[in-house]
């Protein structure tokens, strides 16, 4: 009787084993897409967040030399012909009071921000025609003081090609172009690789400038002198090939507004608001959207604390920012939900060649 049942025991273990087998592949597969959506989380949502606080830094009206490409329309000279072809340098130290370092759903950690980054920039006109290519190329670090936030400190190389419309009679003209930006992300201290993206943006620039009576700037090549408020949009498409996937495509809108405050003050506000859609992986396409206002107050630092203009210029026209930024990101992968405020100061500094 015993060797019976013993017997009837293994005859349903083997009918059942191939069953338990299939259970367990449809688990994995259906939890894969989320394990590996949840594991990229960070790379996409928080970084998006993150190129946009540094354009906002280089988008101030200040006297900082900075690129001529930026996702915000009322950055200096981003609708300006190039009239050579001209070198700029930059060197960004932010230092930040960060509400969740691990973009987590709940219960982040708060912790200090140090992030800096080092950026070399070139533009040029593109023969007689009313074109501009922009190259950039980037070193930047994430690293965080609370022990408990370790696991998000990464270090990234990237870089950017523009080719961008440019009327050379009027820099408050509606100024389109295509881009491509590609960024590896490493392990600290620009350790091990572990993810690559790349970027393929089309969209355009629009900036409105007045002065300081609030009438209408006149169109010209450079009307910057005369501009003491400047009101911006840019929207563009995008389509991100990631590895590891999943890739994704978005759109951005993003309006922004500058006040030239005085000689050595100025004010920044810019919003980021993007929906992105990604990869399907199995049964699971992720969608989120991204809203990050941004505000920057600027310091410029006065001639006379150098001595002299060129001595200022020599050591970089440097300026010291306050800025705020709140990020919020829904999606329909839960563990993609979260927000987080930054809070802090920047110093600022740019050499033109």
């Amino acid at each position: 009787m015993e060797m019976s049942v013993m017997k009837k025991g293994r005859v349903i273990a083997r009918y059942f084993e191939p069953v338990a087998g299939a259970v367990l592949l449809s688990c994995l597969l259906v939890a894969g897409p989320v394990v590996a959506q949840t594991g990229n989380a960070r790379n996409d949502a928080t970084d998006d967040s993150a190129t946009a606080r540094y354009d906002a830094l280089f988008a101030t009206p200040g006297r900082t030399p900075v690129p001529q490409d930026n996702i915000f329309a009322t950055a200096p000279g981003v609708e300006q012909q190039a009239r050579r072809s001209q070198f700029t340098f930059n060197i960004l130290a932010p230092f930040n009071y960060n509400s969740n370092a691990e973009a987590a759903n709940t219960g982040g950690t708060q912790t200090a921000e140090f992030s800096p980054r080092i950026n070399a920039a070139w533009s040029t006109p593109v023969f007689d025609l009313p074109l501009r290519f922009s190259a950039n190329l980037f070193a930047e670090s994430d690293r965080y003081t609370q022990p408990a936030a370790y696991d998000a400190n990464f270090d990234k190389l990237g870089g950017s090609a523009r080719l961008q419309y440019i009327d050379p009679e009027n820099d408050q003209a509606y100024s389109p172009y295509i881009s491509y930006a590609p960024r590896m992300d490493f392990d600290p201290t620009f350790g091990p690789w572990f993810a690559t993206r790349q970027d393929v943006n089309v969209g355009f620039n629009k900036r409105f400038n007045f002065d300081g009576n609030f009438q209408r700037v006149p169109f010209s090549a450079n009307s910057r002198d005369a501009t003491v408020w400047s009101f911006g949009l840019t929207t563009f498409l995008q389509q991100r090939f990631r590895y590891p996937t999943p890739s994704s495509h978005a759109f951005y809108v993003i309006p922004s507004v500058s006040y030239l405050i005085s000689e050595n003050w100025n004010a920044s506000l810019g919003v980021e608001v993007l929906r992105r859609g990604f990869q399907s992986v199995g049964s699971f396409a992720r969608e989120d959207v991204l809203l990050e206002p941004i505000f920057t107050l600027e310091y410029v630092m006065p001639e006379a604390w150098f001595g002299s203009a060129r001595t200022a210029t020599l050591v970089g026209r440097p300026a010291l920012d306050f800025q705020v930024s709140y990020e919020n990101n829904w999606s329909n992968l839960p563990a993609a939900n979260y927000n987080i405020w930054r809070v802090g100061f920047v110093l600022k500094a740019g050499w033109n060649f």
